[in-house]
């Protein structure tokens, strides 16, 4: 298939304003049209990107794109994620940006190279389709007491069904499985812990959130999961050993506490969101997956670094709150 190139040089690193992409610095950004499809590409491999003060605060500001890598070009479909603007009618939380991403049917390829398989980690061999954004791990880890946000809106005709999972965000490591991750599925937003997963007794073995040492809990049900914000409040304290902890409020209510051990020893963590799913053979060909994000924070120790009043929220009230059962690794 022939492609007709439209070029546009932008810079040297991302800078994403209300249309996707700031023309106030010039970049390496390339946007190619294909006059097949109409379908326009982005190149941001191994480009650290900048998030919007208005999106994101707290972090250190380099994002990197994963995984959809066209294996020859390198280059991504260019509505794989974009800030968008209320103006032009999209869900935003607070102020006047969110970012959309967007997953269409067949959205796989190469990611990192960190796999060992040749070329890079490739979704399409694992049946599993992904557009994210990582806090870059060597400047964002997670160490000691952290506290993050972020808001998620689904639209109303987000598709639930057909899919084995429809993960939107993690807290994951860099080759590992995540300790905790968020997943869309037929009865709402779920939250797994994985973290018995990375126990010296189980690093070498098949793992999953259902194996009796780990946990799974819906947090959103699916009545009220789509058509509206839904903030997140994150707290964790990191560690390799038993004296770690994990706490999720939704919409200002403690809904989950672990206590145990959540980073695996040797490697870096960190936080990642965007969609990442599995279809099942007999998914539908032609349902589109949208989600938008909004007030993506993070603090280290202090909760009120968060500065969570302009969303409604109270830091002593959250603090305050108890679970009904705290969630430990068995045996440990």
């Amino acid at each position: 298939m022939k492609k007709f190139l439209a070029i546009l040089v932008l810079g040297l690193v991302l800078t994403f304003s209300s249309n996707g992409i700031s023309e106030e610095k010039s970049t390496e950004q390339t946007i190619i049209r294909s006059s097949y499809n109409e379908i326009e590409e982005m190149n941001v491999f191994k480009k650290k990107i900048k998030l919007p003060e208005d999106v994101a605060q707290g972090y250190v500001n380099a994002w990197k794109f994963c995984c959809n890598f066209d294996p020859e070009t390198r280059l991504t479909p260019a509505y794989a994620f974009k800030i968008v603007n209320k103006s032009d009618g999209h869900p935003v939380r607070l102020g006047e940006q969110s970012i959309r991403f967007e997953i269409r049917p067949g959205d796989c390829g190469l990611g990192p190279s960190w796999s060992g398989e040749p070329g890079g980690y490739d979704d399409c061999k694992h049946n599993s389709e992904r557009h994210e954004l990582n806090a870059i791990k060597e400047v964002n880890s997670l160490k000691g007491v952290t506290w993050h946000t972020y808001s998620l809106y689904l639209p109303k005709d987000f598709p639930l069904d057909g899919y084995e999972w429809i993960g939107m965000g993690q807290f994951h490591t860099e080759t590992s499985v995540p300790a905790f991750n968020f997943n869309v599925g037929y009865q709402g937003y779920e939250l797994e812990r994985r973290t018995a997963c990375s126990l010296p007794e189980n690093k070498n073995k098949d793992c999953s959130s259902r194996d009796a040492q780990n946990y799974h809990k819906t947090v959103i049900h699916q009545d009220y999961l789509r058509g509206q914000w839904h903030d997140m409040v994150f707290n964790g304290k990191w560690s390799v050993k038993q004296k770690g902890f994990f706490k999720m409020w939704v919409n200002g209510k403690l809904v989950y506490h672990y206590k145990g051990s959540n980073l695996t020893r040797g490697e870096l963590s960190g936080f990642q969101f965007g969609i990442y799913q599995h279809p099942f053979i007999y998914s539908s060909k032609d349902e589109i997956h949208v989600s938008y994000y909004d007030e993506i924070r993070f603090a280290k120790k202090s909760c009120k670094k968060l500065k969570l009043e302009d969303l409604g929220y109270n830091c002593k009230d959250l603090e305050s709150q108890t679970a009904s059962r705290i969630d430990k690794i068995k045996g440990k």
